[in-house]
């Protein structure tokens, strides 16, 4: 079965919480992503692919709509999630799939999925070979060590992220030697695709291109000679669900 990827935005956690409350037993979406920032969710949106946007229209510092229009011209599926219905006649001349109205019911909830999920099977039949890490060519250009040096690093070369006090080791699978940036660890991993990049630790994340083994709360990866520390996985569950994945 093919899963489709979904974001909420909404500045209230308590209507985020009882979405993914309700989404709980879905089986073709996956909650990839919640926020109550808008500002962070478009920087999100700019690097990784999603299928799903679950927008709320009043988001405090903008609208859903504003929102919507500041995003370049990316392929995913919206439904707007209000408490007004006011909006609903906008929402549809947006293009949106499917409206929901707070507090919306499982039953409801469900409908506008199935409707996501019949859309997306009609329009991407098949998995597109160019969603994949090799394909993907964004890259960072790190400054340092020294005045006006710059390095250009591609994502698919990153194999793992860690903080350093300060600073951020940034390790390749070319290189023994990590690169370092000044800029925060959050500041990197918001502009990291999460479908590869996952967090497994406080200041630390990992290229799941290079996942070797898991064991003993401890990351194998190829191409890295030292173990890569994890933390509770209760408290990252993306790298849970990860670990979780495929197995047979």
């Amino acid at each position: 079965m093919k899963q489709w990827t979904a974001i909420i935005v909404d500045d209230q956690q308590a209507s985020i919480d009882h979405l993914v409350e309700l989404m709980d037993g879905v089986e073709y979406v996956t909650i990839v992503k919640t926020f109550t920032n808008p500002k962070r969710a478009l920087t999100y949106m700019r690097i990784n692919p999603i299928d799903l946007l679950i927008l709320d229209v009043q988001l405090g510092e903008m609208s859903g709509f504003e929102f919507l229009e500041s995003l370049p011209k990316l392929n995913f599926k919206t439904i707007l999630y209000t408490a007004y219905p006011e909006f609903e006649d906008q929402g549809y001349q947006k293009n949106v799939i499917d409206v929901l109205l707070k507090p919306v019911s499982s039953i409801r909830l469900k409908a506008g999925l199935l409707r996501l999920d019949t859309q997306m099977k009609n329009e991407f039949p098949e998995l597109n070979d160019q969603d994949s890490l090799q394909h993907f060519a964004s890259y960072f250009n790190i400054k340092g060590p020294y005045r006006y040096r710059r390095t250009n690093v591609r994502f698919i070369n990153i194999t793992h992220v860690e903080k350093a006090g300060n600073s951020v080791c940034i390790f390749l699978n070319n290189s023994r030697d990590p690169l370092v940036s000044n800029s925060s660890f959050e500041f990197i991993m918001d502009r990291l695709p999460s479908r590869w990049f996952i967090k497994c630790g406080k200041g630390r994340l990992f290229n799941v291109y290079y996942f070797h083994s898991y064991s003993h709360n401890q990351i194998q990866l190829n191409n890295v000679e030292k173990l890569i520390p994890v933390g509770e996985l209760a408290k990252h569950p993306e790298l849970k669900t990860f670990l979780n994945s495929n197995i047979i």
